[in-house]
């Protein structure tokens, strides 16, 4: 028998999260691939690991992840003078992120 010790709030609303900032956290959802990093979503709330990337056999089923939870604001993308576009995204939105990010 396991017993779980984590001390992480469960989050699984966007107020939640905005409550939790700098805080450790848990979120479990779907795992979805993204561009920026893999992200934990569980209704409209989605939560982007920056330094953890989950196994591909995990990507689109549930699981949770833990971290301490912050706001980035994401680079929009720019156009150069030869027209080719960088890596960014449309508009530079904030997102949460989860920092030191583990998989439970």
């Amino acid at each position: 028998m396991t017993t779980n010790t984590s001390t992480a709030s469960l989050v699984t609303t966007n107020d939640d999260a905005r409550k939790a900032v700098g805080k450790l956290v848990r979120v479990h959802g779907t795992v979805q691939r993204e561009k920026l990093g893999d992200t934990v979503n569980v209704g409209d709330l989605s939560v982007r690991c920056v330094d953890f990337r989950f196994p591909d056999a995990v990507v689109g089923q549930t699981a949770t992840a833990e971290g301490t939870l912050d706001i980035t604001r994401d680079e929009p993308a720019t156009t150069n003078a030869a027209g080719e576009i960088s890596q960014g995204s449309e508009g530079g939105i904030s997102s949460f992120v989860i920092r030191h990010c583990i998989a439970k």
